[in-house]
């Protein structure tokens, strides 16, 4: 008999939309729908696990989310955050996964860290380069590009720090495995190329028992500027299917083939070994690669595909159930 998908009221699913609140708006009533979206929010952000987990998957996938056993892509990286693995927190952390990534494939692949700490001062900046990265441990988006600091206000650049130390970006999404990482300010080498920041490679590594990994890559181009994405398979051939992202296009043309995508692949695939799914983050600077982040639950679980059917084809290559990660086994935060 199989296991029963957790119910949800019906009437939870007519919470109104930011499509809502902006026809309000074009309407005229700007005051009554801001306020009353900022009251919504607050209702969403305070609904206990069953019900948030459930709204949220059903507004992006427009199902109730199987908890119990779970079949697509979609509902495992739900059921991640929900129940994450202890050894998420590690992977998610921008210090702590550093380690793993040595241990792993070794340290010339790390960005040089430049400083760290948990409090940020204009003082702190003196030892630092004139351009560098500063980004936090515990969120995501929270990176700034400093190209040149005697441009840049440094009260602000370290009131903007020390907010990212105050905030926890888990709080809204409940990627749980974010709450127990310790918040620190990182400073890492810049990799600018000409005053830009270099393509992202994002390597999305699906390992199945008996059969092999499955890759498809990310290939970002304009981060910080006019972000968009082009998807290719491990043979860098266009992949079969579209990501739909927010605030994220499709590129119109494909690039020709980086050099170091044999390498990438292998340490892609050896960094996910131990996972049903990892995604593998990378930079090319200056001929030499480096692994940017790790990721166990990318955008949230936001990843939309098109057509949806490959939701449940990678959902298959998603080896599954994970050590730890049983709705049983794994801890709650």
């Amino acid at each position: 008999m199989g296991h029963k998908v957790e119910s949800m009221d019906p009437a939870l699913c007519t919470i109104p939309s930011e499509n809502f609140w902006k026809a309000r708006e074009a309407a005229g009533d700007k005051v009554t729908s801001s306020a009353m979206r900022k009251v919504a929010r607050r209702v969403f952000y305070s609904l206990p696990d069953a019900l948030f987990y459930q709204y949220k998957y059903f507004s992006i996938h427009g199902r109730l989310c199987n908890f119990r056993n779970p079949k697509r892509f979609s509902e495992k990286i739900f059921h991640r955050m929900r129940y994450p693995s202890p050894v998420f927190t590690q992977l998610a952390d921008k210090l702590a996964a550093r380690d793993y990534i040595a241990e792993k494939v070794g340290p010339q692949y790390l960005v040089p860290v430049l400083l760290s700490c948990d409090a940020v001062t204009p003082e702190t900046f003196d030892s630092l380069p004139q351009s560098f990265v500063m980004k936090s441990t515990n969120g995501f988006s929270q990176v700034k590009i400093v190209r040149d600091k005697s441009q840049e206000d440094l009260r602000k650049l370290a009131d903007l720090a020390n907010a990212w130390l105050a905030s926890c970006s888990a709080f809204k999404s409940r990627e749980k495995h974010y709450l127990r990482i310790p918040p620190r300010i990182v400073f890492e080498q810049s990799l600018l190329d000409g005053g830009h920041a270099p393509d992202d490679y994002k390597f999305n590594v699906f390992n199945t028992p008996g059969r092999e990994p499955f890759v498809f890559i990310q290939h970002m181009h304009g981060r910080f500027v006019d972000l968009e994405q082009k998807l290719y398979l491990d043979d860098w051939s266009p992949a079969p299917f579209k990501l739909e992202l927010p605030l994220l296009h499709e590129s119109a043309a494909s690039v020709g083939k980086v050099e170091q995508l044999p390498e990438m692949l292998t340490l892609a695939r050896k960094l996910a070994e131990p996972f049903g799914y990892l995604r593998v983050d990378f930079y090319v600077h200056c001929g030499r690669i480096y692994v940017g982040e790790l990721t166990v639950t990318p955008g949230a679980g936001t990843y939309v595909f098109v057509p949806q059917t490959w939701d449940r084809e990678l959902g298959d290559r998603f080896g599954w159930p994970e050590a730890g990660a049983s709705c049983e086994d794994s801890y709650r935060a």
